[in-house]
């Protein structure tokens, strides 16, 4: 392997370098509410499980262009609650769209006229048709650098009727995640029944 010098990459390469090989990288479609109760939506694939036993989720938050605090990370520090979905392939659309950069006053959720239900703990709405939903309450944010990392406890979780087996657990050759390899969207399908899987993927919208 050849030696890659990485304090003489700028930000920009450090990112593209780690955002392809780290990868595929799952997405979190975050819904938030805003203290006036304004509804948000965005994706973020800087994403993992950072805990089972409890269950904690991390996002990573970039900052905006202008350094301020994106909607979702205004959110959730000022109020401590944010749902994670889990979005299927045939939201791909609606999900690169609800990336874009917004007012804060700006609905995604009405904008992309997607269904939602009561959460059943939090505050943020559950978006209908999702693979799956984590209510997750603010167990505390770290800003090691650009990057704002935000650590939530799962308090109630979701999943689709077709995902589950009789037995409660996830039927794995149904399961259809949207995942991102650079800016590029991908699924990751079922071939066998062993769980051997193959990509596929989709351009950015």
């Amino acid at each position: 392997m050849i030696p890659v010098p990485i304090g003489d990459l700028d930000p920009a390469a450090r990112f593209a370098m780690v955002s392809w090989t780290l990868a595929p990288r799952p997405i979190a479609w975050v819904t938030s509410l805003s203290p006036d109760g304004t509804r948000n939506l965005a994706p973020f694939s800087f994403f993992t499980v950072a805990s089972t036993d409890p269950l904690v989720l991390m996002i990573a938050v970039e900052p905006r262009d202008d350094g301020g605090r994106k909607d979702t990370l205004a959110n959730v520090v000022a109020t401590g609650e944010f749902v994670v979905h889990i979005a299927p392939e045939h939201l791909v659309a609606e999900v690169a769209r609800s990336a874009e950069d917004t007012d804060p006053s700006f609905d995604e959720l009405a904008d992309l006229a997607l269904a939602t239900a009561d959460a059943e703990v939090v505050r943020p709405p559950v978006i209908d048709g999702c693979l799956a939903a984590f209510e997750c309450t603010l167990l505390e944010t770290r800003q090691p650098g650009r990057e704002t990392l935000v650590f939530g406890t799962v308090v109630a979780a979701h999943a689709a009727d077709h995902l589950l087996a009789p037995d409660g657990r996830i039927r794995s050759a149904a399961v259809r995640p949207l995942g991102r390899i650079g800016s590029v969207f991908l699924t990751s399908r079922q071939i066998d029944s062993r769980g051997a899987r193959r990509p596929v993927a989709h351009s950015r919208p």
